[in-house]
């Protein structure tokens, strides 16, 4: 019999004027600008294509806990069997609300009491894109996701989230398996494989994590095992659920995905042929990603100023309407 298999999403309405309001009142404790932009708020597309990607793709799915601030859209409706509307203030504590850091948001939870042991983290800017079955996720029991080893890199300034889930990491004690003959599958990918090789003798040298690539794509996680994570951690994530905003000093939800991998449960899968990216630009390709074969989807935000922005956003929502132009059981 197959597990119960459910999907945790965030959503944010980063134009609710109440939203808004609360956040200014805090804005006087952002360290770092850059990492708390507008831009970083802002609604990738609107969040019924993601829902309606659901339904076509992933009817299987046994519970959708949509985690919020506590508003929702309108049209969607609540009283849907397979929906649970989950606030901040339901699993999150109290000390550390109101948030604003999406880090916070992702990092507690495990102490959402209702969610299954099998679970996958989507935001609202990862819909799927073709059909879906519980085992693209899951194999007997063990979450699937690659394992490309990838040291930290100084590429941007948000690679600090990278360096500090690897510095956490081999901070503790716990049974790792460095060298694990799920790094060498051809499940991984030819480029993973042929990475892990070349990098298995500073592995052995150093004796420790040293990072893996991460994906921006949806994840999957068991539940004991990241609440085993936060339990053996759980200064590490005290410590970046009292940032209201984002800091260069936060660990992320990747680090859930390390641990499972230094731990050996979890199932390779290449990443480059299950999942793809759109971006809110004006990238001729995103046409033939929509089309193409990738189960889903991580739209990119951009940087562009706020008018050419929006004509790039109306491109790609029009891609996403035509797409999903159905309407879902979820709406009203």
């Amino acid at each position: 019999m197959t597990e119960k298999i459910d999907f945790i999403v965030t959503y944010l309405d980063g134009s609710d004027s109440k939203w808004l309001a609360e956040k200014r009142s805090y804005e006087n404790e952002i360290s770092d600008i850059s990492r708390n932009s507008d831009s970083r708020y802002r609604n990738g597309i609107d969040f019924k294509f993601w829902m309606r990607s659901v339904e076509k793709y992933a009817s299987w799915v046994n519970k959708i806990h949509i985690v919020t601030q506590g508003h929702l859209p309108e049209w969607l409706d609540i009283t849907h069997p397979k929906l649970n509307i989950v606030t901040h203030k339901d699993y999150i504590s109290a000390q550390f609300l109101p948030t604003f850091n999406s880090n916070v948001i992702e990092l507690n939870f495990d102490r959402i009491e209702e969610l299954a042991e099998q679970f996958v983290i989507f935001n609202d800017d990862t819909p799927l894109n073709a059909v879906t079955s519980p085992s693209d996720f899951f194999v007997n029991g063990l979450p699937k996701m690659q394992a490309f080893l990838m040291p930290p890199q100084a590429a941007t300034r948000f690679d600090t989230a990278k360096y500090n889930n690897m510095a956490a990491l081999n901070s503790v004690d716990f049974p790792k398996k460095l060298i694990n003959r799920k790094l060498y599958s051809l499940r991984n990918g030819t480029l993973s494989v042929f990475a892990n090789l070349y990098l298995t003798p500073l592995l052995r040298y150093v004796n420790r994590n040293i990072g893996f690539q991460a994906d921006h794509l949806p994840m999957a996680v068991n539940k004991s095992t990241f609440h085993a994570l936060s339990t053996l951690l759980e200064p590490v994530f005290r410590e970046t659920s009292t940032n209201r905003f984002r800091t260069r000093n936060d660990i992320n939800i990747w680090i859930t995905q390390d641990y499972h991998r230094l731990l050996g449960k979890f199932i390779p899968r290449n990443s480059q042929k299950f999942g793809a990216y759109v971006y809110i630009d004006f990238n001729s390709k995103n046409a033939a990603t929509l089309n193409s074969r990738a189960k889903v989807i991580c739209i990119y935000e951009s940087e562009l100023p706020y008018e050419e922005w929006k004509i790039a956003h109306k491109q790609l929502t029009d891609l996403f309407e035509a797409k999903f132009s159905q309407k879902s059981s979820f709406e009203k």
